[in-house]
């Protein structure tokens, strides 16, 4: 039905897990937090919202998905979703790699996932040093 089915499948996990935050006003207040690792908007927003959301894109990757809000709203629970959002770098890179296809602007900022993950992998590992 979906040509990319297991994407929003996976959207689900995200929420379930408490790692998705939907709608505008929750993703707004978790980039401003700086916690934002990932946003998807459904292709059917409004400019208004739109407009809003490419404000975060210079900071945080945004992902336009090839589904309405209807589609995007069921597969996570709720009726309606417009735009959501992932705080967990692993599931943003996860995602990225099963949407980065759909158009160009996913690929540039799947490429900023990439990146971003592999900053914070090389991070791990490494104890801070004590200030005495």
């Amino acid at each position: 039905m979906f040509e990319n089915n297991n994407a929003l499948g996976f959207l689900g996990i995200c929420r379930k897990s408490g790692k998705l935050a939907c709608g505008e006003s929750q993703v707004s207040d978790m980039f401003l937090t700086g916690k934002c690792r990932a946003i998807f908007i459904a292709n059917d927003i409004g400019n208004k919202t739109y407009r809003k959301i490419m404000n975060y894109d210079s900071k945080t990757p945004v992902f336009i998905l090839n589904y309405d809000k209807i589609t995007l709203g069921n597969a996570i629970g709720i009726n309606s979703c417009g735009v959501c959002a992932l705080d967990d770098i692993g599931m943003a890179n996860t995602m990225a790699l099963k949407i980065e296809s759909l158009n160009s602007k996913n690929l540039q900022s799947a490429k900023r996932v990439y990146e971003k993950k592999s900053i914070i992998d090389s991070r791990k590992g490494k104890k801070k040093k004590k200030i005495v």
